[in-house]
């Protein structure tokens, strides 16, 4: 019996049964296209969480809210 508690012993289990299902030649041609693919893009409520409050609700979303008090040394300039 084989443990498979250990994650590389069972990344290696795994990869073994692909090369033994499809073929060498096809498990390293598919890493190399999924190393290929272009990165999947950032969910558009990120891209919204970027924009001014004036954007916002040009576009209809509701403000982000109030920005957070300065510290008091930044009067003086610092």
């Amino acid at each position: 019996m084989t443990r498979t508690d250990d994650p590389e012993l069972a990344l290696h289990l795994h990869l073994e049964t692909l090369i033994a299902l499809h073929g060498a030649r096809r498990v390293v041609l598919a890493a190399l296209a999924a190393l290929m693919r272009p990165r999947a893009r950032p969910p558009l409520a990120e891209k919204f969480a970027e924009l001014d409050d004036h954007m916002r609700r040009d576009i209809g979303l509701p403000p982000r809210g109030h920005s957070p008090p300065m510290p008091h040394w930044t009067h003086f300039g610092w």
